[in-house]
């Protein structure tokens, strides 16, 4: 009977209890990686649905690039504070820091690709459901200015992968990116 109870003890990771701190340190050990992407932006002012696509690259710990392809190229470039736009031939920077309503946002993508909880909860309050093979991620956000612009974010994914990235605006905005890893 010993031997038995001692055996379900040192089950692996079937028996280790699922949560915040389990999924953090499994997004922290997610490599460089490549991805596609397809964007939904539901905008009250217009009356159909954006639909834009492309890739996605990340380098840890933080840069992180968006290269919309369709329907109309533009880059977005994320490196430490430096945010990098290239849009119709012209370049944009913005240091973070002097929009920390931006930051906040850009801080809950960056801070679940790095793994990072004490990132996240800066911003965010996090609340998790699902399993290790099909989870749910909520942030929502703690401080007064990113409560401005969004309601909630809503990150699913399974193990490592991130799959969807929902956020909710204040104004009633919303967008979901479907992500797919490139093999």
């Amino acid at each position: 009977m010993l031997l038995a109870l001692s055996a379900l003890v040192f089950v692996p990771s079937a028996w280790a209890q699922w949560n915040v701190d389990a999924l953090m340190q499994r997004l922290a050990r997610h490599p460089a990686g490549e991805a596609r992407f397809t964007e939904t932006k539901k905008l009250s002012m217009l009356d159909a649905p954006v639909v834009s696509s492309g890739t996605l690259l990340y380098s840890p710990p933080d840069r992180l690039e968006k290269n919309t392809l369709k329907p109309k190229p533009e880059s977005l470039v994320l490196e430490r504070d430096r945010l990098t736009v290239v849009r119709d031939g012209k370049k944009h920077e913005l240091r973070l820091k002097q929009y920390p309503e931006v930051m906040g946002i850009v801080e809950a993508i960056r801070g679940t690709l790095m793994g990072d909880q004490s990132l996240l909860r800066q911003y965010y309050a996090l609340q998790l459901s699902g399993t290790e093979a099909s989870w749910r991620l909520v942030l929502i956000p703690a401080d007064e200015r990113t409560q401005r612009w969004v309601t909630q974010i809503l990150i699913s994914g399974k193990q490592n992968q991130i799959s969807t990235i929902e956020t909710l605006q204040s104004d009633g905005d919303s967008s979901v990116m479907s992500i797919e890893p490139v093999k």
